[in-house]
């Protein structure tokens, strides 16, 4: 069988990969494009949803995905994962000539094995990510500057620049009357996950 799997290349054509959901292999290939479909748009939208930039995409909202619901074992990538492996590899095993059972077992071995590959790399993935969260409290009583100009009176918008550890972006607010211009040193006050509160060191 597995001879038939890398003959598979010369045997088939084009028209072979257009489901026609009258046979098994027409049926597994079906499977096969949606899954791949599915991870395709969910690739695509991964990046335009994932981390929220700051500026320059430092630790405002890092945590975002870390504590999230798709890092488990039964995540939505790991599930499109294996319909990805039962679709193809299906498949493969129906165009090589296997019987439905056959090909049935194949493709759950195989979604079985995308499905546990796909939730290890988002557990490794997420895991790297978290190396590099902090508790945001550490950050008060820190000094840094201001990058972007921060508004007068609480409005949004400002953003500074702090070490803690390495040089790292937030969005902050300030209290006083007056905007806080670029390059201005300032001392935390207040600090949460989202965004810091400063003002102007004297």
């Amino acid at each position: 069988m597995i001879a038939s799997l890398l003959s598979l290349g010369a045997v088939l054509d084009a028209a072979d990969f257009i489901p026609d959901f009258a046979s098994a292999r027409g049926i597994f290939c079906g499977l096969a494009w949606i899954a791949t479909a599915l991870a395709m748009v969910l690739t695509v939208a991964s990046l335009f949803a994932g981390v929220e930039a700051d500026g320059d995409g430092d630790l405002s909202g890092v945590d975002s995905d870390t504590g999230g619901g798709d890092v488990g074992i039964f995540s939505l990538r790991a599930i499109i994962g294996f319909f990805l492996g039962f679709g193809w590899g299906g498949f493969m095993a129906a165009a090589a000539g296997c019987g439905a059972p056959v090909a049935a077992l194949c493709a759950v071995a195989a979604g079985l094995a995308m499905f546990f590959i796909v939730a290890f790399l988002i557990r490794a993935i997420y895991s790297l990510k978290s190396e590099h969260v902090f508790d945001s409290a550490a950050l008060v009583g820190k000094t840094g500057t201001v990058y972007v100009t921060i508004p007068a009176k609480g409005e949004p918008g400002g953003q500074v620049q702090i070490s803690a550890g390495q040089l790292v972006t937030m969005a902050a607010v300030q209290e006083g009357e007056t905007p806080l211009p670029a390059q201005t040193p300032v001392v935390v006050t207040a600090a949460s996950p989202q965004q810091l509160t400063v003002k102007a060191l004297h």
